[in-house]
């Protein structure tokens, strides 16, 4: 293929054919006239500009497609890994439930079981302390009701029946608060701790999803 040399246009039966135009010995009356431009460097072997504009467009189209290819493989790509991280977030949720779950459940026996060892005990100073109270708003209704030179010993059994009711209720608080072993308040941390554990997976979790749906 020949075509016009850089600057050199000619007149043909084509028209005026300028740099990089495709011409051929039959835009000449003469073949002579043809080959002598061509031995003066006018015209000379090469790709007119309409083929190198087709190849430029070719390459170009080839350059789209593998870009269009890789960004279509980074968005896959990019999918396949935010889906796993919801997998593996949902997963570790499953787990932070069953974990606690289990420790709750440990607590709860535990807790249980000391309830019922000392459930008798429990239930005896709780009926003393309504025995005190009753006793309470006796002596009280009596202190209320004496005549003035019994208003002292009236008094005196108020305190007492008074302070026996407050002896009852220290008594019962100390059991209640016997019955929190050191395995039960260990068993009650690691549930509140498994508890927040949930907490931070759920957070995860939500953060896993979004991320899904930024994929762009």
């Amino acid at each position: 293929m020949y075509i016009v040399a850089t600057g050199y246009s000619f007149v043909t039966a084509r028209g005026v054919l300028s740099p990089g135009d495709e011409i051929t010995e039959k835009d000449f009356e003469k073949k002579e006239t043809f080959l002598k431009k061509v031995n003066q460097g006018r015209i000379i072997a090469g790709k007119s500009k309409v083929v190198l504009e087709k190849e430029a467009a070719e390459v170009k189209k080839v350059a789209d497609q593998e870009a269009s290819e890789a960004e279509a493989k980074r968005l896959k790509q990019a999918k396949e890994d935010a889906d796993l991280k919801v997998t593996t977030a949902e997963a570790a949720l499953q787990k932070a439930k069953e974990t606690h779950a289990t420790a709750q459940e440990a607590a709860n026996k535990l807790a249980s079981e000391i309830l019922a060892k000392q459930k008798p005990q429990i239930e005896a100073l709780e009926k003393k302390i309504q025995d005190c109270e009753k006793a309470v708003n006796e002596a009280t209704s009596a202190f209320e009701k004496a005549k003035p030179e019994h208003k002292e010993g009236a008094e005196n059994n108020l305190k007492l029946a008074e302070e026996t009711l407050n002896a009852a209720k220290g008594e019962l608080e100390k059991v209640k608060a016997d019955a929190e072993t050191p395995e039960l308040k260990k068993a009650l941390e690691e549930a509140e701790r498994t508890a927040e554990v949930i907490i931070d997976a759920e957070a995860n979790l939500a953060e896993a999803k979004d991320a899904v749906s930024r994929v762009v």
